[in-house]
């Protein structure tokens, strides 16, 4: 299996600031911030090409930042 990175576990943790702990908010941030994490839209895509670990950390705060203003949208529409 692979390692658990601190880097991920904070994107995750970002994600999920000030949302109601409930199982469906919690299973659409996790979706939500493994789609930015993987698909890395462009602003997410250039900060991993900062060098040294930087850029390998930040990329995943930044996915954790922008799934997070998604799932506070989504709070805010009632769509959860």
């Amino acid at each position: 299996p692979q390692n658990v990175i601190i880097d991920e576990v904070a994107g995750q943790w970002i994600t999920l600031i000030a949302v109601p702990v409930a199982w469906k908010s919690l299973l659409v941030g996790f979706i939500l911030f493994r789609g930015f994490d993987i698909f890395k839209p462009p602003p997410i895509r250039r900060i991993e090409t900062l060098p040294g670990g930087f850029g390998i950390v930040l990329d995943d705060v930044a996915a954790g930042i922008c799934a997070s203003i998604m799932m506070h949208l989504l709070l805010y529409l009632g769509w959860l």
